[in-house]
């Protein structure tokens, strides 16, 4: 009889010790979630920061055009009414030209540099996209979401990835939806 007693007691103890394990164990994975969250955060908040700077600069320099066009328009206005009063002749259009060329120049370094500002922002907003999908509990597998970030774009490397499955359990649940 108190051999059953202690054995009971042993296992009464494993149990509870087994249960603080896993308390602790919960413990430091939510810490963990924390500080991935903060992290993301962070990123997201440097990003934004980024849009901010790059969206600021796109408008300065479109101010900056619109100047430099008022003062290119000034100056051509005020150099063919000199020659226009000087010159009249087939020289004047040999004058002009290099203004020209000049101006088109410029409206194709600022197309170029729309462009390039574009596809930054572009970049970025992506990047901005891929932290939105944070997983909430990385043991269960969320149908829902893989089926949305398939939609979304996302392809299936990725969102195996980004939810830390396999990629065949993705590939599953997208067969189950009828979307691959």
């Amino acid at each position: 009889m108190l051999n059953n007693q202690n054995a009971m007691l042993w296992i009464v103890v494993g149990i509870a010790v087994i249960f603080i394990l896993f308390l602790f164990y919960l413990y430091f994975k939510e810490r963990e979630s924390t500080k991935r969250a903060n992290r993301y955060e962070t990123s997201i908040e440097e990003l934004n920061k980024e849009v901010y700077r790059l969206q600021k600069k796109l408008k300065d320099s479109e101010n900056q055009l619109e100047k430099f066009q008022q003062t290119l328009k000034q100056q051509i206005y005020q150099e063919t009414r000199l020659e226009m009063k000087n010159v009249l002749d087939s020289n004047l259009f040999t004058q002009i030209s290099p203004l020209k060329s000049d101006i088109q120049a410029l409206q194709e370094e600022w197309r170029e540099y729309q462009e390039k500002t574009e596809n930054k922002m572009v970049v970025l907003e992506e990047r901005i996209k891929e932290f939105a999908y944070t997983p909430s509990n990385p043991t269960n597998i969320d149908e829902g979401r893989i089926v949305s970030m398939y939609k979304d774009g996302w392809s299936v490397d990725s969102i195996a990835k980004e939810l830390r499955i396999g990629k065949g359990e993705v590939e599953f649940t997208l067969k189950f939806a009828n979307l691959d």
